[in-house]
């Protein structure tokens, strides 16, 4: 089982704290398979004590034993995981559990108040998933734009209004591109969503609000690494099926 898998496996169990030593090690995987606790602890301004802990709830005895299991993941990142299926089932159940966590209240009265409602995916892959969500939001007869790149960004800023609502979809959070995006929409102040992976990124700590699915990277036979990106699908057909509800019950806003 590769790290992301078990940090996402025991996600229920972490704290803001510990989501923060967690990203900090999946972007500095090389370094950690050596370093001692006491400068894992520097860099992630934590304690030894909150490092064990951390390490214990994801099911390791201790931080040796963590540090061993990441030198074992480097040797196997290429092989097949014989409990593929395993994972892509807890995969989704993960992402049912932590959609139970998000204010539906809040993102549907959003929806509802938007006079437009924009998506932007940062790849090939979240674009897909820009376009399905447009699909199915157009059910709840909205003006649903595709934004495709940075350059129609800032043509919309300019004549977007304070009520248009923005989803920005990203499987790590992390690139230049999303920095000059971000920049823009907190510059005119526009209210913006963020869709990604369980773990502390940039995108998510600057969005007004978040949300995390599960997304574990699976590796063929020939060593390339695939990420599913259904838990994302799975999110808009929810937040559908919750403005429906709300809709049904007159609870939006008028």
């Amino acid at each position: 089982m590769l790290l992301d898998e078990r940090i996402n496996n025991n996600f229920s169990k972490l704290n803001e704290n510990d989501l923060q030593i967690a990203h900090f090690i999946n972007t500095h995987i090389p370094e950690c398979k050596s370093m001692k606790i006491q400068e894992l602890a520097t860099f992630t301004h934590a304690s030894n004590a909150s490092i064990h802990r951390f390490t214990r709830k994801l099911g390791f005895d201790g931080y040796s034993d963590f540090k061993s299991y990441l030198k074992f993941e480097t040797e196997q990142v290429h092989q097949l995981s014989s409990d593929s299926m395993d994972a892509f089932k807890q995969e989704i159940e993960n992402t049912f559990t932590y959609l139970e966590r998000v204010d539906y209240n809040l993102v549907t009265d959003k929806i509802y108040e938007a006079e437009t409602i924009y998506l932007y995916g940062t790849g090939l892959a979240q674009m897909n998933v820009a376009k399905e969500a447009q699909r199915i939001l157009l059910t709840i007869h909205k003006n649903i734009i595709v934004l495709h790149d940075v350059h129609e960004f800032k043509m919309v800023l300019n004549k977007a209004s304070d009520s248009d609502l923005f989803f920005i979809i990203s499987l790590s959070g992390e690139s230049i591109q999303l920095t000059d995006i971000t920049n823009l929409l907190q510059l005119r102040q526009k209210y913006f969503i963020s869709i990604t992976t369980l773990k502390d990124n940039t995108l998510a700590q600057k969005a007004n609000y978040n949300i995390y699915v599960s997304s574990n990277t699976f590796y063929l036979t020939d060593g390339i690494d695939y990420s599913s990106f259904i838990s994302y699908h799975i999110f808009f057909e929810t937040l559908l099926r919750k403005f429906n509800e709300r809709k049904e019950k007159k609870h939006l806003n008028t």
